[in-house]
C-alpha cells in the first residue's frame, strides 16, 4: 500500500499544534491589559482555531494517505449514485457533464494510485551521491555527499524537489514522473 506511514499520525499533530497555538493566544490574549493588542491576540487565537477545525473537517483525499484508493473507490461510488440521481430527475446539463467530468477525473486517480503501487525504484548512486526510494514517507530522496552547487539546487527546485532539513534530502513525492525526472536529473546533472 502506498502513501506515509504516518499520515494520520501527522495529520493529528497538525491539529494538536493548531489547537495549542489557539489555547496560547486566548490565554494571552485574556492576560493582555492592552484592548488593541488583547483583540489582534483574540484574531490569532480564533485562525488557529479555525484552521484546527478545517483540518479535522476536511474531506479531501491526498494521494499521501495509505487509505487513498480505498476512499476514491468509496467516493466514486457515491458519485454514480448521485449522476443516477440526477438523471432520474429534471436537470441541467450541466450537472451531468460536471458529474461526468468528476467521475472521470476519479477513475485517473484510481487508476495512476494502483499503477504507482506497481512502481518499483532502486537505489541509484550517481556522482556525488545516491537517489533512494524511502517507502516511510513516499518521496524519492537525493542524498549528496556534498552540499551541491547552486545550479543543481536551482535544477533540482525547478523540477519540483524540495529541501527537507528533518530528513537531510532533497525529495520529492514517489509516482511515476518524479521517477523519470530524477532518471533524467541524474544523467544531466
Amino acid at each position: 500500500m502506498g502513501g506515509r506511514s504516518d499520515y494520520e499520525e501527522r495529520r493529528e499533530k497538525r491539529i494538536e499544534k493548531y489547537n495549542k497555538l489557539s489555547k496560547k493566544a486566548k490565554e494571552k490574549s485574556i492576560e493582555h491589559n492592552d484592548i488593541e493588542k488583547s483583540i489582534d491576540l483574540d484574531n490569532k487565537s480564533n485562525y488557529f482555531a479555525n484552521k484546527a477545525k478545517s483540518m479535522q473537517n476536511n474531506k479531501v483525499i491526498y494521494n499521501d494517505d495509505p487509505n487513498a484508493i480505498i476512499k476514491l473507490k468509496e467516493k466514486l461510488k457515491r458519485l454514480e449514485n448521485e449522476k443516477n440521481s440526477i438523471k432520474a430527475r429534471t436537470h441541467e446539463k450541466w450537472e451531468l457533464t460536471n458529474i461526468g467530468a468528476n467521475i472521470r477525473e476519479t477513475k485517473l486517480r484510481i487508476k495512476r494510485l494502483e499503477e504507482q503501487e506497481t512502481l518499483i525504484f532502486p537505489e541509484i548512486k550517481f556522482s556525488g551521491g545516491r537517489a533512494i526510494h524511502n517507502k516511510e514517507i513516499n518521496r524519492i530522496q537525493l542524498l549528496f555527499n556534498n552540499i551541491p552547487s547552486f545550479e543543481i539546487r536551482n535544477e533540482l527546485k525547478h523540477n519540483g524537489f524540495h529541501w527537507s532539513k528533518k530528513e537531510g534530502a532533497w525529495q520529492r513525492e514517489f509516482n511515476k514522473k518524479t521517477i523519470d525526472v530524477t532518471n533524467y536529473l541524474i544523467k544531466n546533472v
